[in-house]
């Protein structure tokens, strides 16, 4: 049997890339005819949502599609933005506060609602993991204040495997599992937790949904994939969601990136220019 030349398969693989991006810049050029289809009740009829993150820039690197989506027409919700730690492990604190702010307007999310805390016991450091009470702590008096509908969040990899985004997508689902205070109940947490699902009123959590190192830097070559997955008959994924980036709203991402100007350093060139977050993510719920 005849070898198969290297050279003969490399204009197959490059008309196969080829091929697949152009897919991909079709989906997002027509993204408005099938974005409906991906969004889940919940986060459809939400008035009051809120994006918990660790650090200021989160919303940018991993969050940007879902909030720009989810405030956009049709959807009628408020943002709100709490981000658990001010960013302070380089001395940088006040500036990168100030850095969100901008970031959040960028993303269409008012500046009263937007809120960075700088509290001890939530430290930005990769070695320190958050403590439960400390971010019930933090994130409770938001959740009524606000009178949040839905929350959204890292998950248990938390994107990038910080620390403090596992802590957080940790200690949040136990803090959720609690929050209502109706659920006046002495059990143990997950019986708790199971009633809170049950209760129509209980804000529901989204999770972003971590991806391998190599999934994650293919921009949006993997997406026209993701959509055949999610529309085959045998899917069952109708509580996850998908939110892809028109043009304008990449564009937004960028401006929302590009706020946080302390941060500009030469890799996170590379992760605007590969990174699939800035493009679309995946949500799946997980209380």
């Amino acid at each position: 049997m005849p070898r198969v030349r290297r050279s003969s398969l490399r204009p197959l693989a490059l008309r196969s890339l080829v091929l697949v991006l152009s897919a991909s810049l079709v989906l997002v050029a027509t993204k408005h005819r099938f974005a409906s289809l991906f969004v889940p009740t919940e986060l459809r009829q939400a008035q009051s949502l809120l994006w918990v993150t660790a650090h200021p820039d989160d919303e940018s690197f991993f969050f940007a599609p879902s909030i720009l989506n989810l405030l956009g027409p049709p959807h009628t919700a408020e943002g709100a933005l709490l981000c658990l730690s001010v960013g302070n492990h380089e001395g940088l604190g006040e500036t990168r506060r100030q850095e969100l702010g901008e970031s959040c307007r960028a993303l269409g999310i008012r500046r009263e609602r937007c809120t960075a805390l700088d509290l001890p016991t939530l430290p930005d450091d990769p070695t320190v993991w958050w403590e439960v009470d400390a971010v019930e702590q933090a994130v409770r008096k938001h959740l009524e204040a606000w009178e949040v509908d839905a929350v959204i969040t890292f998950d248990d990899y938390g994107v990038s495997g910080h620390a403090n985004h596992r802590a957080l997508s940790s200690a949040l689902r136990c803090v959720l599992s609690v929050f209502a205070e109706t659920l006046s109940l002495t059990s143990e947490r997950l019986s708790r937790s199971a009633l809170a699902r049950s209760d129509p009123s209980f804000p529901r959590v989204f999770a972003v949904q971590s991806t391998s190192v190599l999934a994650k830097y293919t921009s949006l070559l993997l997406l026209p994939f993701t959509l055949l997955q999610r529309v085959w008959p045998s899917s069952s994924r109708s509580r996850d969601a998908l939110f892809v980036n028109s043009l304008a709203q990449y564009r937004a991402t960028r401006r929302s990136f590009d706020a946080h100007q302390s941060q500009a350093v030469w890799f996170r060139s590379l992760f605007v220019s590969f990174s699939r977050y800035l493009w679309w993510v995946e949500l799946r719920r997980v209380v």
